[in-house]
C-alpha cells in the first residue's frame, strides 16, 4: 500500500537541536485509499447567523509560519469548506455546533473553515471531530477565526477520533482592537494527533486565551504547537495546558509567547501542568518566550509530576481504594480548563472521555 507523507508540520518557531526531535513532526497516511467526505456536520439552522459553503477571499492571507505547511496540505486535499459569519452587533443565544463524523462512507475529511465575527458580535462555536473505529479514517483541517473590533468569540474544538486513526488540525485566530477570543482545544483521541494554533493579538487592548486539555494513553502520540503573538498595545493573552500521560504514550508540547516591537504594555503567560502516570510515557515540552519590545510582562512555567502522595493518602484514609483515588486526583488536575467549557453537557462529555482513558490504562 503506497503511503503519503505530510512532512515538516507543526514547526517550532525557533528551531532547536534536531536530535531532540521536537522541531517538527510528520504523519504518514494512505490518502488514495480514502473516499471524499459527504457528511453534513451542520444539523440545524441558526437564526441571524450566515453560513455559506465557500471560501471568503478577504480572510485568506499568508498563514503564520508554524501553520503554513498544514494549510498547504489542507488546501491541496480540501473536500469541505464552510464560512460562518456572526453579523455586526449580533449576540448568538446558543452555540453553533458542527459535528464531523468519519466512517466507512466518509473516511477522509480535509476541511477548511472560516469564521467571521463582525464588530461588536458575540458567539460560541463548537467543532467536534469523531470517527468509527472499524474504518480507516483520516482528518486534516484548518480553521480561520477573524475577530473584529469589540467582539467576543469562544471557540471549542474537540478531537475524539478513534484510537486507530490520525488527525492533523490547525487554527489561526486574528483578534482586532478591544476584541476577545477564548479558545479551548481538547485532544482526547487518535493514534497520532497533530494540533497547531496561532493567535495574533493585532489591535490595541485585544485579548486572547488559549487553553488545552489532553490525555494520551496506550501507544498514542500527540504533537501540539501553540502560539500567541502580541502586536497591539496593552494586549493580553495566555496559554494554559493541562494533561496526563499513561502507558507508553508520547507527547510533545511547543508553546510560544511572541512580543512584537510596538506591543507596549502587553501581558502574557504560558504554563503547562503534566501528570506522568507511567514511567514508560515520554513527555517533551518546549516553552518559548520571544521579546522584541521592552515594556512587556511575560511569564512561563512547565510542571511535570506524579500523583501527590499526601492527597493519595488522604483519599485512601477516607475509604477510597488506591486505583480510584489516583483517578480522582488525575481528573481534578483538569478542572481549571474544564470549568471554562460550556454548555455543561459538552463538559460532561469531555470529562467522561478522560475518565474512560484513566479506567482503561494498561
Amino acid at each position: 500500500m503506497e503511503k503519503n507523507i505530510l512532512g515538516k508540520i507543526n514547526r517550532l518557531q525557533i528551531p532547536t537541536w534536531n536530535a531532540l526531535k521536537i522541531n517538527d513532526t510528520s504523519v504518514m497516511i494512505a490518502l488514495e485509499e480514502m473516499s471524499a467526505y459527504t457528511g453534513n456536520p451542520l444539523q440545524k439552522e441558526y437564526a441571524g447567523i450566515r453560513i455559506r459553503k465557500e471560501a471568503p477571499a478577504e480572510l485568506r492571507g499568508s498563514a503564520p509560519a508554524i501553520l503554513g505547511d498544514t494549510l498547504g496540505y489542507v488546501q491541496r486535499l480540501c473536500n469541505y469548506k464552510l464560512h460562518i459569519t456572526i453579523p455586526e452587533g449580533f449576540t448568538a443565544k446558543e452555540p453553533v455546533i458542527l459535528n464531523f463524523y468519519l466512517d466507512r462512507d466518509n473516511a477522509f475529511l480535509s476541511d477548511e473553515l472560516f469564521i467571521s465575527a463582525e464588530a461588536g458580535s458575540s458567539a460560541s462555536i463548537i467543532l467536534r471531530y469523531m470517527s468509527d473505529g472499524d474504518s480507516d479514517c483520516f482528518h486534516c483541517g484548518y480553521t480561520t477565526l477573524d475577530v473584529k473590533a469589540d467582539s467576543s468569540i469562544r471557540l471549542i474544538k474537540l478531537q475524539m477520533l478513534a484510537e486507530n486513526h490520525m488527525g492533523v488540525d490547525a487554527t489561526e485566530i486574528n483578534v482586532e482592537a478591544g476584541a476577545n477570543a477564548s479558545v479551548v482545544l481538547a485532544e482526547l483521541g487518535a493514534k497520532k494527533s497533530v494540533s497547531g494554533c496561532s493567535v495574533q493579538l493585532a489591535g490595541n487592548s485585544a485579548a486572547g486565551d488559549l487553553d488545552g486539555v489532553y490525555i494520551v494513553n496506550h501507544e498514542r502520540e500527540l504533537d501540539m504547537n501553540y502560539r500567541i503573538e502580541y502586536r497591539g498595545e496593552n494586549t493580553q493573552g495566555s496559554i494554559s495546558l493541562r494533561g496526563a500521560l499513561l502507558d507508553n504514550a508520547r507527547k510533545t508540547a511547543k508553546s510560544t509567547l511572541d512580543f512584537i516591537s510596538g506591543a507596549a504594555g502587553a501581558k502574557g503567560r504560558e504554563e503547562e501542568s503534566v501528570l506522568a502516570l507511567s514511567p514508560q510515557a515520554v513527555n517533551l515540552s518546549a516553552p518559548l518566550l520571544l521579546c522584541g519590545e521592552d515594556n512587556v510582562d511575560g511569564q512561563h512555567a512547565t510542571t511535570t509530576g506524579k500523583i501527590d502522595e499526601e492527597k493519595l493518602f488522604y483519599l485512601m484514609s477516607r475509604g477510597i481504594d488506591e486505583k480510584e483515588a489516583r483517578k480522582l486526583i488525575a481528573l481534578a488536575s483538569f478542572s481549571s480548563v474544564l470549568e471554562k467549557i460550556e454548555p455543561e453537557n459538552l463538559r460532561e462529555e469531555i470529562t467522561a472521555s478522560i475518565q474512560e482513558a484513566l479506567n482503561n490504562a494498561d
